[in-house]
């Protein structure tokens, strides 16, 4: 009765969109001091790069670039709504700031990393299937110490995170829809997706957390669906959920 389970990485496992928020703040305040002798309207300028950053990632996905260019173009975008000459000086800082994100210090969530052991010794096996940059997602797993938890071949890391990449890994992993969960905190790349092709899912919601992250979720459910305010429950839910099935097994009834 061992279950896979696929977690995703950022804001599931790991501390991400506060520091994008924390970076966003810092470039309002550079672009309030490079445009301080123009009107500028800071409200204008989140919106702003709010929508590029969005758009995005349809060109660049999840991928390391996207942030720190929706700043630049933001800022690009002002000085041509305003008349001021672009400094190279203050796209090459603003840049900085944003990937400057990828340098934080990870930080698991509490209870991440007992949940994980936990799990792990009751027999399951863990995957780490997140959203990003390869190297820049490698980086993370080995700082935050998930690398015995999460070794290498059990790593899938992609730019983009939908049902056909989440479709592509069961394949490749033979892995049974009926004993296959998705853990993470995106409706849009974790959740749906995983509703969507048949297996189960457990949502672990980021409050106030980044706005594509949202999705309408009212899609069938064939497997089992759960939403959580903490990692922590999640083996309690898979404990559960083998016990069904050992006495639906018991009784003649488990599913093929």
């Amino acid at each position: 009765m061992e279950q896979h389970l696929l977690f995703d990485l950022d804001d599931t496992l790991i501390h991400c969109n506060r520091f994008f928020n924390e970076a966003r703040e810092e470039f309002l305040a550079a672009m309030a001091d490079f445009f301080r002798d123009h009107h500028l309207d800071i409200k204008m300028v989140e919106e702003t790069q709010h929508n590029i950053d969005l758009s995005g990632i349809v060109q660049y996905g999840l991928g390391k670039d996207r942030f720190p260019e929706s700043l630049a173009s933001t800022y690009r975008l002002m000085c041509d709504k305003h008349g001021k000459k672009p400094s190279e000086k203050e796209e090459k800082e603003l840049l900085s700031i944003g990937y400057g994100v990828y340098v934080r210090p990870v930080e698991l969530y509490p209870h991440a990393h007992e949940t994980l052991t936990n799990l792990k010794n009751e027999g399951h096996e863990l995957y780490l299937y997140t959203g990003g940059d390869y190297e820049i997602q490698t980086s993370k797993v080995l700082r935050a110490g998930l690398e015995d938890i999460f070794p290498a071949h059990r790593r899938f890391i992609s730019e983009h995170k939908n049902r056909d990449v989440l479709q592509n890994i069961i394949t490749a992993n033979n892995l049974s829809h009926d004993r296959t969960w998705m853990i993470g905190n995106s409706a849009r790349n974790d959740i749906r997706p995983a509703l969507e092709e048949g297996i189960h899912a457990i949502h672990l919601p980021d409050k106030g957390g980044w706005a594509f992250d949202n999705a309408d979720l009212n899609v069938p459910v064939i497997g089992n669906f759960h939403t959580l305010e903490s990692i922590l429950h999640v083996p309690q839910i898979i404990r559960s959920f083998v016990e069904v099935r050992k006495s639906d097994s018991g009784t003649g009834l488990a599913k093929s």
